[in-house]
Order: C-alpha cells, then structure tokens, then sequence
C-alpha cells in the first residue's frame, strides 16, 4: 500500500488559514452562527453545516459566496456588510476544517463509443468532451432513469481522521476508481475476475482528490451502489435527487398542537404539545408526568432527507432545565382523551379510579405551566 501525503488543512483551505485564522472562526460561529446551526455544525433552525447535503455548494468559494450574499428568502442574512473580509474567510475556513467526507462532487456523462474496449483512466477522458456536467449538492452518484453514456465523477474527500481507506464498490457493468491519481479499484464484467481489485489506503488528515469511472447497461438503469470505508465513518457514495424536496417541519402556530411523532429518547406513546410561544413540551400518558420541554422548539418530520436514512423526527430547539418529572401517582394511569383549548392543550386521564384534566399552558416567552384539576 502506498502512503499519500495528504495536504494539511491549513494547505487545501483557498486562504492559507493558521491556527489562529481557524480560531478566529470558530470564535465569530459561536457566537452568531450556533443560533441557526447549532453549537456544533449539526443544524438547529438553520441547516447541518457538516452532513453531505449542500444546496448552495460545498467548494470554499461557494461557501465564502454564501457568507457573503446571505439565501434570499431565508433568515441567512448577507454577511459582506457585518464582518471584515479576514473574519469571514476565518469563518469560512474554520466551517470547511470541519468537513468529513465527500464534497464537490461534479458528475460528467460521456457517449460511450470512444471508451470502448479501453480501461478508464484520466488520461483517457482528458482528450474528450463531456456531454453534460452538473454539480451534485447531495454529494451522492445518481443517474437519471434510462440514462445512456459513461459517467466520470470527480469530488474533494476530506480526511479528518488517520487510516485506512477503501471503496467497497457492487459489481455491475464497470467501475474505476482513482485515488490522488492512484487506481485503487477495478471490476469488469466483460473481463476475468481474477483481474479485478480493490484496495485500501493509509490517508492523513487533508484533502483528497476522487475520481469515479462507470458504465452500465442502460437496462440497468443505473444502478450503482457503493461506500467509502475508513476513520471509523461508512460514507455512502450512491443515492438520489433532493432537487425539489422541501423538509417537512411543524412550527408553533396561534394555537396549540399535539403532535404524535416517534422520537429517539422518548416513550413511544408521549405527547408532543407544541404551544404557540414556541414551547414542545413531551407528555407522557401512561405516567402522567412531563418527560421533557424545550423552548424556541420546532419538529423536523424528515431529518433524513440529507442523508436518505431512516432516522425518526427530531425535536430542534433548547432543553427547559425545569422541566417536570413524572409525579407521583396513586394508581395506574390510563389516557382518556386530549384536544386543544386555543393556546393550551387539554389532557383527560383516569388515574385509579379518579378522572383527571391537566392542561398545558403557555407561561411566557419560553416556558410553560400544568394546570390540573
């Protein structure tokens, strides 16, 4: 196995940054940027600035470009005009230090007769016009249906963590992949298996040039499927479109709502009461107590959209620390009914043999109060 010496972080970022242009940034996205994104890059009201899914682009200048002219028609406000040029390239560096995995992922189709009977290589593609290019902003491979041609890939990895590295490729029609200009995986169907290889690669902590080579049947349509292995991370290198899907999020409202969603962490059967200031508090039915709140607090119903997973919905907003406990009951607790009172939700349960109306309340900005009666 071959050694690379990746460029360092402060090499591949466009501004040489330094250690302290890098604190810099994390310093100016503490303080203003967690509001939106999150204390680590993992999203809050604002999107993860740190999963795949960049729908404004992943490359430092469109990163830069973003923190510069803000997204109209979003609380993302334009940034040229707050901070000084060297506090948002440290911004942007310190954002770009913190990427794992692919990014800049740009794929070309090719017509297929002048690949024909030859290896990939880059060399073979420097020599002939691409049909189509496009930027792919979910840094995943996909194809549209039917689709006829050679699709070349080419994308960034960034490497945080030193090991090995290794593409684990399905075998259908013919793959290529170069690493740093390095061929590290071939499979052919038209050739003999025992020609075929994949192998791993010690990488250092840098920036990491990728190209994908694959053909297929167009009877396949497309069908490619692969991951990426190494740093303890499994990164998926095939998935769909997100062109056109909008995340599915219920916001507070005038008037209250339940909310009856699986969350990791939380009962199976709780009760999501989403107040109008804002407040989620996660009743519990079968004990009859809160089991926890959060306030500035909105449901995202598709956290996996990103990253095509199966993840369930996620509460985003800021824990209560007061927050109640379970009480203490006298017998078994058995939920009646619950409807919403204009800004309150009322709960009806039996507890032993006693009927009970607890109502959860708005109590200011970012609280909330039980009423029981």
């Amino acid at each position: 196995m071959r050694l690379f010496s990746a460029t360092l972080f402060a090499l591949f970022l466009l501004s040489a940054a330094t250690a302290a242009d890098l604190e810099r940034g994390r310093t100016i996205y503490s303080q203003i940027c967690f509001n939106c994104h999150g204390p680590h890059l993992e999203g809050g009201q604002g999107p993860s600035l740190k999963d795949q899914y960049w729908q404004h682009g992943s490359s430092p200048d469109a990163i830069l470009n973003t923190i510069n002219k803000g997204v109209p028609g979003s609380p993302m406000i334009a940034f040229d005009a707050v901070f000084p040029e060297s506090d948002r390239l440290a911004l942007r560096d310190f954002i770009l230090s913190e990427q794992e995995g692919l990014r800049e992922m740009v794929r070309s189709v090719y017509a297929r007769e002048p690949f024909k009977g030859k290896r990939f290589s880059p060399e073979l593609f420097a020599g002939v016009e691409s049909e189509s290019q496009t930027p792919l902003p979910e840094n995943h491979l996909y194809m549209d249906r039917n689709a006829d041609g050679v699709m070349r890939v080419t994308a960034k990895l960034h490497v945080r963590t030193a090991d090995e590295y290794g593409f684990s490729i399905r075998p259908i029609g013919r793959t290529t992949v170069y690493l740093n200009g390095e061929e590290i995986h071939y499979d052919d169907e038209a050739t003999d298996k025992k020609t075929h290889f994949s192998k791993a690669t010690h990488l250092e902590p840098g920036i990491q040039e990728v190209e994908i080579f694959h053909e297929e049947k167009v009877a396949n349509s497309y069908r490619f499927s692969g991951s990426l292995r190494g740093g303890g991370q499994v990164f998926a290198l095939n998935g769909r479109s997100l062109e056109g899907n909008i995340p599915v999020v219920i916001k507070a409202g005038p008037v209250a709502k339940v909310v009856r969603k699986r969350i990791e962490g939380l009962p199976p059967r709780v009760l999501l009461c989403l107040l109008p200031n804002a407040v989620i508090v996660a009743y519990d039915p079968e004990n009859g107590g809160v089991v926890k709140a959060w306030h500035s607090a909105e449901i995202n119903q598709t956290p996996s959209l990103p990253d095509r997973s199966a993840k369930p919905s996620e509460i985003k907003g800021e824990p209560i620390s007061s927050a109640m406990n379970a009480p203490v009951v006298s017998g078994p607790v058995r939920l009646l009914s619950y409807e919403i009172a204009g800004d309150s939700v009322v709960i009806r349960s039996r507890i032993g043999d006693a009927d009970t109306e607890t109502r959860v309340v708005p109590d200011g900005a970012r609280s909330y109060r039980l009423e029981t009666r």
